[in-house]
């Protein structure tokens, strides 16, 4: 639902919401930037048209950024129908949560039906519901695609209507994709800027968990994400990336800016490893 005429991007006042707030995440993700948006936005090309993000996740810094077009993705395709929910009808998605208790009977019940087998309001539902009531807010799947984390035990709402409305409107002028980056930036011209953040390279320990989809991404994957990032220099697009501070990535994006940032991963269990390092690499 983008635009037919281009302009350059900008940030949509709070003000001018019906719900009065801007948008924020609606759920917890591994790896979340939601701490770290605005340090990064200080990274971030002042002007371009189009705003791309191949690996949405949370939202944190595309929500936080609010761009007037934009153009998201994700290898996950039940977070990307959640986000097409929310964008369509974030009114039935929000009275499809209010019917599901919170219960440990009902959250297995509910993580045992197929998201195939539901409509698309029921579909994001459920997502939400699951994210919010499960063990830390642990999205993690097994090799055949189903949700496998635990009931979390959590005595809290689901969802905050004012905060899906925002984040419904934040989506109207976004072209959602599912699949591949690749797929995500077929597209990209030298006007516009892509902001990168693949799952982490391993460091070793709970910081490399990955399993967001049945399809892990592996080594192969970061070298091929490298590779494309090398094109899209060559074409003149702006891009950034965040990535773990690790030799392996500082190797494959060797010749471009790398920069340290301290990050704060809050799914760790350990609270003492919480605090990292992490890289932010960019063309330009």
């Amino acid at each position: 639902m983008l635009l037919d005429s281009l302009q350059t991007i900008s940030i949509i006042p709070a003000m001018i919401l019906t719900s009065t707030l801007s948008p924020k995440p609606f759920i917890k993700w591994a790896g979340g930037k939601q701490a770290l948006a605005h340090r990064l936005f200080q990274a971030f090309p002042a002007d371009f048209e189009r705003f791309y993000e191949p690996f949405v996740g949370g939202g944190s810094v595309f929500l936080s950024l609010s761009p007037h077009k934009a153009i998201i993705g994700d290898q996950n395709q039940w977070l990307i129908d959640t986000y097409r929910a929310i964008q369509d009808s974030w009114e039935e998605v929000a009275s499809v949560l209010d019917t599901l208790p919170n219960t440990k009977e009902d959250f297995l019940r509910i993580r045992k039906m197929l998201p195939a087998s539901l409509s698309l309001t029921e579909r994001a539902a459920h997502f939400i519901y699951l994210n919010k009531t499960c063990f830390r807010g642990l999205f993690r799947v097994n090799q055949k695609g189903q949700f496998n984390v635990p009931y979390g035990e959590y005595d809290r709402r689901y969802y905050d209507p004012f905060n899906l409305e925002a984040v419904s409107f934040a989506l109207q002028e976004t072209l959602i994709r599912p699949g591949d980056f690749e797929r995500a930036l077929f597209d990209v011209s030298c006007d516009d800027f892509v902001y990168l953040d693949p799952p982490y390279y391993k460091l070793g320990g709970h910081s490399d968990f990955n399993r967001y989809t049945e399809m892990q991404f592996r080594e192969q994957d970061h070298l091929r994400l490298a590779a494309l990032c090398r094109e899209l220099d060559v074409k003149g697009v702006k891009w950034a990336v965040s990535n773990s501070n690790t030799v392996f990535v500082r190797h494959i994006f060797a010749g471009f800016n790398i920069q340290e940032i301290t990050a704060r991963r809050e799914i760790n269990l350990n609270s003492q490893s919480r605090n990292i390092i992490e890289l932010l690499i960019t063309n330009y």
